[in-house]
């Protein structure tokens, strides 16, 4: 799950879409927000589907996954059309014709489920079991944000000048 917002989290970071590419233009973190609030249910189903293998029954990810599904997907449909639109321009040097926010929401869904499903280890199931059992109970944009928030501290310990 967290491995799938890293990628927004270095377009929101001046140094880290810097490395991803000079032309890249960077995310405000209310975009960062939006986006994440809008992908928020392809990952944590993407994380359940993944992580019921290496969790047991009893983990808070997995026992809470059908009412936090219920809650992200309704803050996710408000954001839809909004983080299409700031996915579309953010992205739009890695694409080779012009693409509409519609279009490319699906397409950065499909790119961080997959991701996440190929990244995810037992490790990481433990990592985000307790990371989204703590702060399951917030309202989905507090959940991007302190995500958000997190992922670019990791990112800046990693980072070398």
């Amino acid at each position: 799950m967290l491995s799938g917002l890293a990628a927004l989290v270095a377009l929101s970071s001046h140094q880290g879409a810097s490395a991803m590419q000079a032309k890249t233009p960077c995310i405000t973190e209310r975009e960062f927000r939006s986006v994440a609030v809008a992908l928020l249910p392809a990952l944590h189903k993407q994380a359940v589907a993944s992580c019921k293998a290496f969790l047991p029954a009893n983990a808070g990810l997995l026992v809470q996954s059908e009412e936090l599904a219920i809650r992200y997907t309704g803050s996710a449909e408000r954001e839809r059309k909004a983080a299409g639109d700031i996915l579309a321009r953010a992205l739009a040097a890695q694409f080779p014709a012009p693409m509409g926010g519609a279009a490319v929401l699906p397409f950065v869904e499909g790119m961080a489920s997959g991701l996440l499903a190929s990244k995810i280890d037992a490790e990481g199931c433990q990592v985000a079991n307790n990371i989204w059992s703590a702060i399951a109970p917030l309202p989905p944009e507090n959940i991007a944000s302190t995500v958000g928030a997190i992922l670019l501290a990791a990112s800046k310990d990693k980072q070398t000048d």
